[in-house]
């Protein structure tokens, strides 16, 4: 593929929009998506680019956001290749998510009110369209954890053995659980929030899809203070117990899951391993 502005992809759908590319500035480039700054009308707006089928999903994901009642961020045109978004920078209202906002409690209980809108209105829409979305629990097979004991040497490990002898009751009550709409992808950089404090919202939807709410809690409240997961629930309300459950007892694994498309054992996979000790007292909970 050429690269970034002077690519073909680019330059069409600069086109489509009616746009000759003068005073585009890039953004960023990666994986065959171009993310590029462009003159649009009075300012200026963002028109992001998807080279690959897989990556347009992105497109179709802000479609289903708003067709749910799900705030995003503008969406100021969209083709089949590309999306053209406003441009947080140049916002009066808005400014782009940083890592301090961890620690505000207006940004927190904004982003509360985000996800809970997110997950109390996704439900009905996954239940309606669910049927082949991407969902965290997908990679949890028998055959992914006879995988992990062997790439990672955890025969000996006793979560892992609990998991394998009850592994039917576990996924069936996977099975049973509500799904919703998932954003997958939390942290500050993909974070927009109001000047005021008064609301806050994710973009770059790539990760959209569907599974237990209790995982994108876990997502977003771990960069928080004890104090501010408190803020956090005081909006969203605390999740059911089952879910956070099963959770705890799912999330070392998928965690491993994805650690094992990695050629080196990464570090935020470390913690994982510790977790899996936990299990078998965590299954008990769910049996009895």
């Amino acid at each position: 593929m050429e690269n970034g502005l002077n690519s073909t992809l680019f330059r069409e759908e600069l086109g489509y929009y009616g746009l000759n590319g003068d005073g585009a500035g890039l953004i960023r480039e990666k994986d065959g998506v171009i993310v590029a700054r462009v003159p649009w009308k009075n300012g200026t707006a963002v028109l992001k680019c998807f080279e690959d089928e897989e990556f347009r999903r992105e497109i179709r994901n802000y479609g289903i956001l708003r067709s749910c009642g799900i705030p995003t961020i503008e969406v100021l045109g969209q083709s089949e290749r590309s999306i053209l978004l406003e441009d947080i920078d140049a916002s009066d209202t808005w400014r782009l998510g940083a890592e301090e906002d961890f620690e505000n409690p207006e940004v927190v209980r904004a982003i509360a009110e985000w996800y809970k809108t997110l997950h109390t209105n996704g439900v009905e829409y996954v239940r309606q369209h669910g049927a082949g979305m991407y969902e965290e629990w997908d990679s949890f097979t028998r055959e992914n954890i006879e995988a992990l004991r062997e790439k990672f040497s955890l025969q000996d490990s006793e979560g892992l053995k609990a998991i394998t002898r009850h592994f039917e009751a576990v996924r069936n009550r996977m099975d049973a659980a509500p799904r919703t709409l998932t954003y997958n992808d939390f942290y500050y950089t993909n974070m927009v929030v109001r000047k005021d404090h008064s609301a806050a919202m994710m973009f770059d939807y790539n990760l959209l899809g569907k599974g237990n709410c209790v995982n994108d809690i876990r997502n977003v409240t771990y960069w928080f203070s004890e104090e501010n997961k408190q803020e956090f629930f005081s909006v969203y309300g605390k999740p059911d117990e089952e879910l956070v459950l099963l959770d705890r007892i799912t999330s070392p694994v998928i965690t491993l899951c994805s650690a094992m498309n990695r050629d080196i054992f990464p570090e935020w996979a470390e913690e994982a391993v510790g977790e899996l000790a936990g299990i078998p007292k965590l299954i008990a909970e769910l049996k009895g």
